[in-house]
């Protein structure tokens, strides 16, 4: 109890001293420490509590003393934000303050009264030393930035002012004092088990993320802070209202005794607090409608943005809602609106971050997104679904509070926040660089955390019929690939003449940077202990039942995948190069950083290229309108339900078909096994297909075709060549894919993870993406576009198939085919067509070639290949072998049963497949870009609905 007591008090006394401090002599010295000494006693308490759950009792009148602080700060911020509103004359917000006050006052008269004095006010739980640790080690890291951020942020405005003929005040204790009793109310938050001291915390987030965001008072910033505080208090009032009506109908005001309430006599009293406090947490987590006030904390500085994107505010929302997860299951009205709101979130925010070219507003959507996600597993309610919920929670404030602090670095050492201007990042803030490519990798790909946030997800929207949102989160999940690995090339291209201005980034800025960083790498490398000793136990407590979704052997190898990443990521390959050469411009190449070339009649010419940001094909205001609308007209239909429908169908439980994974992967030695044979056969096989295919192709076109074996004589051609390169990083990154790519072809023999091989092919084509930004050319550019493009078209595809596999064998391991009494097309026929169509894009055939092509009707020359030669470009052709082989196999899975019959049948489709393929190729011409995306996602929400409406809801009929 008193550890808790001084993690509430310290950051609150920190906040008060740091308000009498105005020069950095006194405050650096006790930001710093404070912040160790906070973030030290988080560990204590992690180490203390960490599958402990404890409740504190109090005596009556300390509790209700408590009760009568908490009314009194609840109040005095009531009042603040009315007295606000009149100063800033706002109506909207003077009629939300002036409700919310009232209804303040009507909810603190019953706190006060003695038989409301709760007897364990306090508790601290897994989940709650998770939140603990988030705050005390990410939020303390962030405030330690903020001092050397907040020194350069004062240098610009004082310039700014002086340029102007004004002064300007130096007002950084304030901020930093904000920041502290942000921690203060965060810790709060996380260990109340008295709503009345909860909601307390709650609105001391709001007022400080108001007060932060207004910070510089421009008229941007005050116009944003008061959407922030508008919007933030429909959530509040939404609170207050429901813990009136728990006062009023006697419902224990308990946030871990809600589940007794549900099983018990009094369970239909908990309908509408619970659809109310599930607005609170959808607001404050910045779901639609209620999104903007999140875009507009971008204007505030970036200490502000970064906390409130990752340790505070908005998971204040989330970590509501996964406490609230377990009620779910019982109210399917308040489920439905939670994850419909959530799954409606993420796809749009996905798709709106696809068109911004602002850094901090790319990070805005991709955050919103991620909370829809997680907002709509814990609308789920299930066990797989909280434990997704958690590993995105944890994976999520790493990734993102590392990318927030090196944005707003890089907007004061270059000027701006556009992603545009990143370009030559790498070479102008190499670490820097460095870190915010580990930062991107962390958000999205897999095994960063994200794979098995999505594993889960995925089993738990298949237990509960969700076809809608299995399709949503398949097609959210390609948009965030596609504007991620966009911003990710931008920075990958390395400048030959660029100059290092790292060397005015403050200590501060690199500790906490750093910092941060190796807690993302830790938390990656510890995610089997994770999930084994830390959710784990939690789930135990909360459903009796500890979901098994993944093996140890795969979280393994995950692990060691992180830790490969990190180590090309962190190195100084790149750098130097003793074998360059020009970029190819089409004319003598003059300057390859400036792109500038000697072009026809001797004339000098600038080649430009920008980012693909399809702003026309994802319309932010278009998107917006359509999620607001969707959004609010499905939590208005949730609420008239509450009074139309009978109180026995509002909490008759939600529809659920327990599908629990079963586990036959072959193990690491397997796997080991596999790897080694795809290693030495899948490029022998892919290399005869690839002859094969030139003679079939030749005889088609009437012609004389070359020797089947030509293909391994190019490669071997390329091999012996002398070594030349655009950098020295190309090559790396070809490795990576090539290694990743023999890794998922290897677990897919093996018969381990189908979803980890799909996630693998991802990876390895990410990595050769790179690799192509890495050069800086314009036509190598334009084909990692499409290339970007085309990833974004097919993934939807292999997630349903993933599913669909699930839904037919119970596992997502290939060895389970062997066990099954029929092959599994005879329920996935639609998904396996769909599985066909993109085949044509996987297999590098017309009419979808878009990005790299062996065909003379390639106008970008080769495209995302341009710049590679030697072993690079033969590295890349043995890849494309290994995939050929890969994607053969899958098509063969649709055939595979208990019955040795099935490898004729699977081999004589695959070789059925692999002739309509390059039919399919020489009869089509190649057709444009808008066609391919549109297509392939038709064919992908057509098949994808149909079938898994199919497999997913005939349990329920």
């Amino acid at each position: 109890m008193a550890l808790l007591g001084f993690l509430i008090a310290f950051p609150l006394i920190v906040a008060i001293a740091l308000m009498l401090f105005k020069n950095d002599v006194q405050r650096d010295p006790l930001v710093v420490g404070s912040a160790v000494v906070i973030a030290i006693a988080s560990i204590i308490t992690a180490v203390t509590y960490m599958g402990n759950p404890t409740t504190f009792a109090m005596s009556p009148d300390v509790s209700l003393m408590g009760n009568y602080v908490a009314v009194a700060v609840d109040l005095f911020l009531c009042g603040f934000v009315f007295v606000m509103a009149i100063r800033y004359r706002n109506t909207s917000m003077f009629l939300l303050s002036a409700v919310q006050l009232a209804v303040s006052i009507w909810c603190g008269s019953f706190a006060l009264h003695p038989e409301d004095a709760m007897v364990e006010p306090m508790y601290i739980d897994t989940l709650s030393v998770i939140m603990v640790l988030i705050v005390g080690l990410v939020g303390s890291a962030i405030c330690i930035y903020a001092l050397g951020y907040m020194k350069d942020f004062q240098h610009h405005e004082e310039e700014a002012a002086r340029r102007a003929g004004t002064k300007a005040t130096d007002r950084r204790h304030q901020f930093i004092a904000l920041m502290f009793l942000f921690l203060s109310a965060m810790f709060i938050i996380v260990t109340s088990d008295n709503f009345d001291w909860l909601v307390a915390g709650w609105e001391i987030t709001t007022v400080c993320s108001f007060l932060m965001i207004g910070y510089t008072r421009t008229p941007e910033a005050k116009k944003s802070a008061i959407l922030q505080i508008n919007l933030n208090m429909v959530g509040g009032l939404a609170f207050h209202v429901a813990l009136v009506i728990m006062h009023t109908t006697g419902v224990p005001l308990s946030i871990n005794g809600m589940v007794d309430v549900a099983a018990g006599a009094q369970a239909d009293l908990l309908i509408m607090p619970l659809m109310l406090l599930s607005v609170a947490g959808l607001t404050k987590a910045a779901q639609m409608p209620f999104h903007q006030w999140l875009l507009g904390a971008m204007v505030a500085p970036t200490p502000t943005s970064a906390l409130l994107h990752s340790s505070t505010m908005v998971k204040a929302g989330v970590f509501l809602l996964v406490k609230l997860a377990p009620l779910y299951l019982v109210y399917p009205i308040a489920s439905a609106m939670v994850v419909a709101v959530g799954g409606v979130t993420f796809v749009l925010c996905s798709f709106m971050a696809i068109s911004q070219s602002n850094a901090k507003r790319v990070l805005a959507y991709s955050t919103i997104a991620n909370l829809g996600l997680i907002s709509a597993c814990a609308g789920v309610g299930t066990s797989e679904a909280v434990w997704a919920a958690i590993f995105l929670i944890i994976f999520h404030t790493v990734s993102k509070s590392v990318l927030f602090l090196c944005v707003g670095t890089v907007e004061h050492r270059i000027g701006s926040r556009n992603i545009e201007d990143m370009d030559g990042l790498f070479s102008r803030l190499p670490r820097l660089t460095r870190f915010m490519m580990l930062g991107i990798m962390g958000m999205f790909v897999a095994p960063f955390g994200m794979l098995i946030s999505k594993w889960a997800t995925l089993v738990s929207f298949a237990e509960t019929g969700n076809v809608l949102f299995l399709i949503l989160l398949a097609f959210g999940s390609a948009a965030t690939f596609f504007f991620w690995a966009k911003w990710l090339g931008k920075l990958a291209g390395v400048s030959q003449k660029a100059e290092n201005v790292e060397g005015g980034v403050h200590k501060s800025e690199w500790t906490a940077i750093g910092f941060i960083s190796a807690l993302l790498v830790l938390c990656c490398t510890l995610l089997p202990a994770i999930s084994q000793f830390v959710i784990g136990p939690y789930l135990e407590v909360t459903y009796n039942k500890v979901p098994r979704l993944i093996d140890l052997d795969n979280m393994l190898i995950m692990v060691v995948i992180v830790l490969f990443i990190a180590i090309v990521l962190l190195t100084p390959w790149g750098r130097f190069s003793k074998a360059r050469q020009h970029v190819y411009l089409s004319g003598v190449c003059l300057d390859a950083d400036s792109r500038t070339y000697l072009g026809s009649m001797g004339r000098t010419m600038r080649s430009t290229k920008r980012n693909w940001y399809l702003a026309d094909v994802f319309p932010e205001h278009l998107l917006t309108l359509v999620g607001q609308i969707i959004c609010g007209a499905g939590m208005l239909m949730a609420f008239a339900a509450c009074f139309i429908f009978h109180v026995d169908m509002l909490a008759g439980g939600t529809f659920l078909v327990e599908r629990e994974v079963m586990l036959v992967g072959p193990g690491l030695l397997g796997i080991a096994a596999g790897c080694v044979v795809f290693a030495v056969a899948a490029p022998v096989v892919g290399c005869l297909l690839d002859g094969l295919d030139r003679k079939v192709s030749a005889h088609m076109q009437g012609r004389v075709g070359p020797r089947l074996l030509q293909p391994y004589y190019d490669v071997r051609k390329l091999l012996s060549k002398e070594q030349t390169s655009v950098n020295a990083i190309d090559e790396t990154y070809v490795t990576c894919a090539l290694i990743f790519c023999i890794l998922a072809g290897g677990m897919f023999i093996s018969g381990s993870n189908l979803l980890l091989c799909v996630f693998l092919v991802t990876l390895a084509t990410l990595f050769v993406i790179i690799a192509a930004y890495s050069s800086r050319s314009p036509w190598a550019d334009a084909g990692a576009d499409r290339e970007c493009l085309q990833v974004m078209s097919y993934e939807p595809m292999l997630l349903i198939m993933t599913v669909g596999f699930f839904t037919a064998t119970q596992s997502f391991d290939i060895a389970r085919l062997f066990s099954l009494e029929q092959p599994i097309i005879v329920t996935l026929i639609p998904i396996f067509l769909g599985l066909l169509f993109i085949l044509t894009i996987k297999l590098r055939k017309s009419p979808f070639d878009l990005s790299y092509s062996h065909h003379a009707h390639q106008e970008l020359l080769k495209g995302i290949t341009t710049e590679m030669t030697g072993r690079t470009l033969a590295k890349i052709e043995i890849m494309h072998w290994c995939e050929s082989v890969l994607f053969l196999m899958w098509v063969g899975m649709f055939f595979i049963w208990d019955s040795p019959i099935s490898i004729v049948v699977a081999v004589a489709v695959v070789a059925l497949t692999w002739f309509f393929e390059v039919a399919i190729d020489n009869n089509f011409a190649r057709t444009k870009w808008q066609n391919c995306l549109k297509l392939a996602w038709l064919i992908a929400l057509v098949v994808g609905v149909v079938n898994l409406f199919y497999v997913l809801i005939t349990p329920f009929i």
